[in-house]
């Protein structure tokens, strides 16, 4: 088209219209204490305004993060501390909220069975990496029973009930058990159950970060039923623009992430450009729909904005007196 003649010979030619943009980058920092704290309690979903408004946005990007590196692992907001079991009658043991080694693990189950008076302990192999509970006297592990928790998550966002799930669904998975009843095999005067499973105490290695309505990544729901069936195809079900960001998980206690360092792939475009931008959301959570409990630790990352600004073309003629000497 650069090579059509737009004077086609008559008192009113055609104009060439051309539309210059210039993109202006706008970088927006937010830190976890700016959330209304009365309104927001939890740092895992908050709203902000924005200082300005962002017009023309034709793209979003994550381009830096701190973050926490260590999170808790066992917490009555993932619903993973507590099991049932049964001596003389059936009761509950609960574990402190936090991070475990396996044999601090097992030594905090043995302080809770000694608090119940039950004549018993949890220990963990180190070769074949699974817990198992010893006693002289008979007893059942009922991990087919549901127990019942009370969260402290936010009046906006919920967790999802992790009884329903295959995985995560309490204590007993992460020790290695399925969710059944285990009876033990007596030996001798020794009554034990060794997990079927591998521990798994390590906790999840990264989280997402949504920003409602400006998300981008696409994402299978787990625990999936159907993607087993040859010819289903709609095996594996998903949700379309889940996520904005995907946030690594360090063991570091901070961990400082940028766009630079291939950890953050997150560059959102629009198109059309969203007209304009005035608040957003933020949510924070595992794949598996829990909102990520941050202990009150304090977070911050940075947000890029590319704004479209049209530009009109200036011819600047400048006049340099003789005294500057340039």
């Amino acid at each position: 088209m650069s090579g059509v003649s737009y004077n086609l010979g008559n008192s009113k030619p055609l104009i060439n219209r051309e539309q210059n943009y210039v993109l202006d980058r706008r970088l927006l920092t937010v830190h976890s204490v700016d959330r209304d704290i009365t309104k927001y309690p939890n740092s895992n979903y908050f709203e902000i305004i924005l200082p300005e408004t962002m017009y023309n946005v034709q793209s979003l990007r994550l381009v830096q993060c701190n973050f926490p590196g260590q999170y808790y692992v066992f917490s009555d907001n993932y619903q993973n501390t507590q099991f049932l079991m049964n001596g003389d009658t059936q009761f509950p043991l609960k574990i402190q909220s936090g991070i475990y080694t396996p044999q601090q693990m097992a030594a905090e189950i043995t302080t809770d069975l000694s608090f119940n008076k039950v004549v018993a302990d949890c220990s963990y192999n180190p070769i074949s990496q699974k817990f198992s509970f010893q006693s002289v006297a008979d007893f059942s592990l009922n991990f087919d029973i549901q127990v019942p928790y009370t969260t402290t998550c936010n009046n906006y966002n919920t967790n999802p009930v992790m009884w329903n799930q295959y995985a995560n669904w309490g204590l007993p998975y992460n020790l290695g058990f399925d969710k059944q009843n285990y009876n033990p095999i007596q030996n001798k005067n020794l009554f034990s159950v060794i997990a079927p499973h591998t521990a798994n105490i390590t906790g999840d290695t990264c989280f997402y970060m949504e920003v409602d309505k400006y998300n981008s990544y696409d994402e299978l729901y787990p625990y999936n039923k159907s993607s087993c069936q040859m010819f289903d195809n709609n095996a594996y079900n998903g949700k379309v623009n889940s996520a904005f960001a995907k946030i690594p998980i360090n063991s570091s206690n901070y961990i400082n992430q940028d766009s630079r360092s291939l950890f953050l792939q997150n560059v959102v475009q629009y198109d059309p450009p969203i007209e304009r931008i005035v608040r957003l959301i933020f949510k924070f959570r595992f794949h598996d729909g829990r909102l990520v409990d941050f202990q009150n630790n304090n977070f911050d990352f940075s947000i890029e904005f590319n704004c479209l600004k049209n530009e009109i073309p200036k011819k600047y003629n400048v006049r340099i007196p003789a005294l500057y000497n340039l």
